[in-house]
């Protein structure tokens, strides 16, 4: 009883292997993205610096209050009184009252939370996919089950870098300069195309199997992420069958 129980389980397993010996393209959505790790920036920073030695004499604000522009921030030894240009929060005092400024240092900094976007470094094939006015899905490693939606504003070289930058408008008051995010680029899209799995692929080429044959093939790509490509040619239809490479390179 006990071999006739291994033996039906080995006939079992190998009609199970043969059944997946082979697969079918599919019809569906499928979406070429450029992913990347953005930092949120604030469209108006104000640095207070001043172009003589000086101190200050009396400061107005505190690090983390709201002020507006016009407001005042400080007054300098020789009496002078500086005024906050934008408005915003405060972020910045890293002086002391009566504590001796450089020329050129700042004194303190003023940062808009409100008008905020998004900046990211891409390579150049990423670069070169970048047009104004594609869409962005962004996410936050804190807020991983709510996406945002930003569209692509910029493309400029930087300093050796290619630098994409992403408006949004509904991103929660919580989220601050500085903070990380990940982007996900909308380069192309297909509701309707013909698919299969990137792994089935092998230097460009595919096996099909037609009235019992093997035919190699050499295939166009279109449209493609991490899981799916799109077939241009050969032309395919939903009831070909293709040889899978984990059968065709049996460890």
């Amino acid at each position: 009883m006990f071999k006739y129980v291994i033996s039906f389980f080995l006939l079992f397993s190998f009609i199970s292997c043969q059944k997946k010996q082979s697969i079918k393209p599919t019809f569906g959505p499928v979406v070429e993205s450029v992913y990347a790790i953005g930092s949120v920036k604030s469209h108006d920073i104000y640095n207070l610096k001043v172009g003589v030695l000086t101190s200050v004499r009396k400061f107005y604000v505190k690090e983390g209050d709201l002020v507006k522009e016009g407001d005042r921030l400080l007054t300098l030894d020789s009496g002078v009184t500086l005024k906050s240009l934008i408005s915003g929060v405060v972020t910045t005092i890293p002086v002391n009252v009566g504590e001796t400024v450089s020329a050129q240092q700042t004194i303190l900094s003023v940062v808009n939370l409100e008008k905020v976007y998004l900046e990211a470094s891409l390579e150049q094939n990423g670069a070169l996919k970048m047009k104004q006015g594609q869409k962005v899905l962004i996410s936050f490693e804190s807020f991983r089950s709510q996406t945002f939606s930003g569209v692509v504003q910029n493309i400029i070289p930087r300093e050796g870098e290619f630098v994409v930058q992403v408006t949004v408008s509904d991103l929660p008051e919580n989220i601050l300069p500085g903070m990380n995010a990940d982007l996900s680029i909308e380069i192309n899209k297909k509701d309707k195309a013909l698919l299969l799995q990137v792994g089935e692929i092998a230097n460009g080429s595919l096996t099909l199997l037609r009235n019992g044959k093997k035919e190699k093939v050499k295939v166009e790509i279109g449209i493609s992420d991490s899981e799916f490509a799109e077939i241009l040619s050969p032309e395919l239809s939903a009831d070909d069958e293709i040889l899978m490479l984990t059968q065709k390179n049996p460890k």
